[in-house]
């Protein structure tokens, strides 16, 4: 099959649009588009089955299914749609992006329009902007450990790290709920040096009857911070991890980060949502200064939310001379049996992986 004629664009594709594209693949478009001669006697509905596209053959062998995931056992590769495209034609993986784009086969990525010169004018509004104060509250001493979070795969020894337990009794509007200390570690104006001080807190519902599913203090400015960035000022190890790795991990909740210290990883940060403020964007920047490095890898959820919030993400850390990558959620491995390895769709946050996982994702450099 002759290569198609590659068209200049000037569209601007971050590796979070590739995730997009992957996303929202209409792959049996794809597929018939893309000519491949199909065996229907041996295709089922969402299972298709073609002659390889990479050399002749006699029986069909390559594979096809939901999300544009393929192999072919007789070239002994596969990959997803962009990998298709690029294995077919001898382009990069943008050239590969782009080409589907055209052609229909993935919905338009969204074009963010924020300059540089924009983001760091917010940026620098917001270190002049009012902080939010430590507190002497403890709510912890009032919280012991739950099943939920047991159900949730974070023991109590991560609980006792990071501040987490269930509050049952009290006046406290986060009774009935898990409760989370949001900490900074703050230069003490008596050493200089940086001490873990409590914000605030926030209630996580453990069930569907809560009108809320986080609850704030009303005054606190969630906007402001980071959830775990005290561990990644005062803690050793987090310090050693960023050095090893280059880079810190940015994710959307709580329950992201216990989990990724569950796995034992210290350099991960949460935004309280599928949002970075221009407040986040600053105590990034401070982290990547204090620590030399520029890297950011970012583990927003696997919802449509979570990926657009990833593509402006991305592009507003950029903005800020920092390098940004997504998390690649329909990624593939090639695994003994030949037939590649794909996460499964149940898992749709960084919280949902169990520890081993998480541990092999960084491992591989992913995580």
């Amino acid at each position: 099959m002759p290569a198609p004629e590659k068209k200049p664009s000037n569209v601007y594709l971050a590796p979070a649009h590739l995730n997009h594209i992957r996303a929202t693949i209409d792959w049996q478009g794809l597929f018939n588009g893309l000519g491949l001669r199909q065996d229907v006697r041996k295709s089922k509905p969402n299972d298709w089955w073609a002659f390889s596209p990479f050399k002749e053959e006699k029986t069909a062998s390559f594979h096809m299914g939901a999300g544009g995931i393929w192999y072919d056992f007789s070239a002994g590769q596969g990959g997803g749609p962009i990998e298709l495209i690029q294995q077919m034609n001898g382009w990069n993986c943008y050239e590969a992006a782009h080409y589907i784009l055209e052609q229909g086969w993935a919905s338009n990525v969204a074009t963010i329009h924020e300059t540089e010169k924009t983001v760091r004018k917010k940026v620098k509004a917001a270190q002049n902007a009012p902080q939010n104060e430590p507190i002497r509250q403890d709510l912890l001493p009032l919280c012991r450990y739950h099943e939920y979070l047991e159900s949730r795969g974070i023991s109590e020894d991560t609980c006792k790290a990071l501040g987490i337990g269930y509050l049952a009794q009290g006046r406290s509007p986060l009774r009935g709920r898990v409760v989370f200390q949001i900490r900074d570690a703050r230069i003490s104006p008596k050493t200089g040096q940086r001490e873990q001080v409590i914000l605030s807190h926030m209630g996580r519902a453990i069930d569907n009857h809560k009108k809320y599913k986080y609850l704030f203090y009303e005054g606190f400015r969630k906007s402001n911070e980071l959830y775990g960035q005290d561990i990644i000022w005062t803690d050793a190890e987090a310090k050693r991890q960023i050095q090893d790795t280059g880079y810190i991990v940015l994710t959307e909740g709580p329950f992201d980060v216990a989990k990724a210290y569950e796995a034992g990883l210290r350099n991960v940060v949460g935004s309280f949502g599928a949002h970075l403020s221009d407040h986040q964007v600053s105590a990034l920047k401070n982290i990547c200064e204090h620590f030399e490095i520029n890297d950011i890898k970012i583990v927003y959820d696997r919802d449509s939310a979570g990926q657009k919030a990833t593509l402006k993400t991305i592009k507003t850390i950029e903005n800020m001379n920092l390098k940004a990558s997504a998390f690649d959620w329909c990624i593939s491995f090639a695994s003994e049996d030949k037939a590649p390895v794909v996460l499964p769709d149940k898992i749709t946050d960084l919280a949902g992986f169990n520890p081993k996982q998480i541990v092999w994702l960084r491992k591989c450099g992913l995580l």
